[in-house]
């Protein structure tokens, strides 16, 4: 799954967000505890999409896609993943 995140989008491993310092920018970019959370920002940094937990290879395909073709302009990850399991 990497492999096909880094194609598209700049990947960091980085802390749980309640570990950095307040003030920090990452504290900034979420509330969550948990991880694996993904955070997903636009080319101007405006968060566009957050999802928590582990998902099988079929749903983060799904999330790849719905990211990196811009769906979540036009709607919802479940509207999204519902459309795609219809067609």
């Amino acid at each position: 799954m990497r492999k096909l995140y880094s194609k598209d989008f700049v990947i960091i491993e980085a802390k749980p967000p309640n570990q950095y310092p307040e003030g920090h920018e990452m504290r900034s970019l979420t509330s969550a505890r948990y991880t694996p959370l993904f955070v997903f920002l636009d080319y101007r940094g405006k968060k566009v999409m957050q999802t928590r937990g582990f998902m099988n290879e079929a749903e983060a395909k799904a999330l790849h896609q719905f990211v990196s073709t811009r769906a979540y302009r036009k709607g919802t990850f479940t509207t999204f993943t519902e459309a795609q399991t219809a067609n």
